[in-house]
């Protein structure tokens, strides 16, 4: 009786290695199916980000890597110089004062005189310069006179309808003073007679008190 047992053993020694194959076999797919199946919170996807208004983007962040060009350096000094504005000149402060306020004229003289010859002959000649006041106020005069050689001596002078005049020559200078004022607003005739060895009758300069004749 005791010796069933032993046989029984042995008799299941050669099915041992099957029976742990297929546990081994079990085993693996167990672990394959549990490896295998998916995780649906790991490999969730996660939400695609939302889509940003063209507005609300941030700027753009241009290539660093320069854009190869042929023929053109530095062009973004032409590009300012051609979209920049045109810059008007301003006005300088003396210009525009200048252009509004009209130009200022020298005050007309008090005293004019005005050269004329009177009279022609063989010889000689009569001049005259009429002294005249601007002004409403009497006004003392000198008349200075200065004649080309070909003029003289001066046979004579006088002041028409008015008290006469002294002379004093001064070198070639023949200077007349009144010896009267002219009244404003009014006139006197200085005359004089000039021996001539030419036909020229006008003087080199004419002045009354530093004023060209006229």
């Amino acid at each position: 009786m005791v010796r069933l047992p032993r046989r029984r053993a042995f008799e299941m020694l050669p099915w041992l290695p099957t029976v742990a194959g297929v546990v081994i076999l079990v085993g693996l797919l167990v672990f394959a199916l549990v490896s295998l199946r998916p995780d649906r919170e790991e490999r969730a996807l996660p939400p695609a980000p939302a889509a940003t208004p063209p507005f609300l983007a941030g700027p753009s962040v241009p290539d660093a890597s320069p854009s190869p060009t042929i023929g053109a350096t530095n062009a973004s000094p032409t590009i300012e110089a051609t979209l920049a504005s045109p810059r008007r000149p301003t006005p300088s402060p003396s210009r525009s004062r200048a252009a509004e306020s009209p130009a200022r004229r020298p005050p007309a003289p008090e005293l004019t005189g005005r050269y004329r010859t009177l009279q022609t002959f063989d010889g000689g000649f009569i001049g005259e310069v009429l002294v005249t006041n601007s002004t409403t106020t009497a006004r003392t005069w000198t008349v200075r006179l200065r004649f080309p050689s070909t003029i003289g001596p001066m046979r004579t002078f006088w002041v028409e309808s008015a008290p006469q005049a002294t002379l004093k020559q001064e070198g070639e200078v023949f200077a007349f003073t009144g010896s009267a004022p002219v009244g404003g607003r009014s006139s006197v005739a200085l005359r004089f007679q000039f021996d001539r060895s030419s036909a020229v009758t006008t003087p080199l300069s004419c002045e009354v008190n530093g004023t060209a004749c006229a």
